[in-house]
């Protein structure tokens, strides 16, 4: 008697999973953005979101680099902890934060190294619909001497931001 209730509780959980529609969103930017201070900031994001009934999973790659006292400086994203896009009538605000690397000079393609300095980075793309698209960036690592803090806030020169969003039935 306890398998064929065994049984019933899978076949109603297969059927619950096989009905879920697991929905994905898709954000690729990519460009430059100055700020009254004439400093730059390059930028380059692609990431994946996918909500599967609330379970949450975040998969992405890209880097951030800029310019302080003549000396180039970059992170790369080693992992996204959440991202999200929000929309209302006058811009799409996409957030995203994580952990990054930073480096000095660029980075080796494709190496992830864990001799470089790790931190945790934030950056808000505003793509307002009428109006200039503006950018926020912040990496923090460590604290004390070694620690270190970027902060950037300016307006995008060029570039693009694009916004897929699809569902997957099971």
């Amino acid at each position: 008697m306890r398998y064929k209730a065994l049984g019933a509780a899978a076949a109603l959980i297969l059927t619950s999973v096989a009905l879920a529609a697991v929905i994905v969103t898709r954000v690729q930017a990519r460009g430059y953005a100055t700020n009254g201070s004439s400093h730059r900031l390059d930028f380059q994001f692609n990431g994946l979101h996918l909500n599967n009934n609330g379970n949450h999973r975040y998969i992405g790659q890209g880097s951030f680099a800029w310019s302080v006292n003549g000396r180039t400086q970059s992170m790369r994203i080693r992992s996204i902890s959440s991202f999200s896009v929000e929309e209302t009538e006058d811009a799409r605000v996409i957030t995203v934060s994580g952990t990054g690397q930073l480096g000095r000079w660029g980075f080796t393609p494709n190496r992830h190294s864990n001799n470089l300095t790790q931190g945790n980075f934030s950056a808000i793309f505003t793509d307002n619909f009428e109006g200039s698209d503006t950018v926020q960036f912040a990496f923090s690592s460590g604290s004390g001497l070694t620690a270190f803090h970027y902060h950037f806030s300016g307006q995008v020169q060029s570039g693009s931001l694009n916004v897929h969003r699809w569902t997957v039935d099971d």
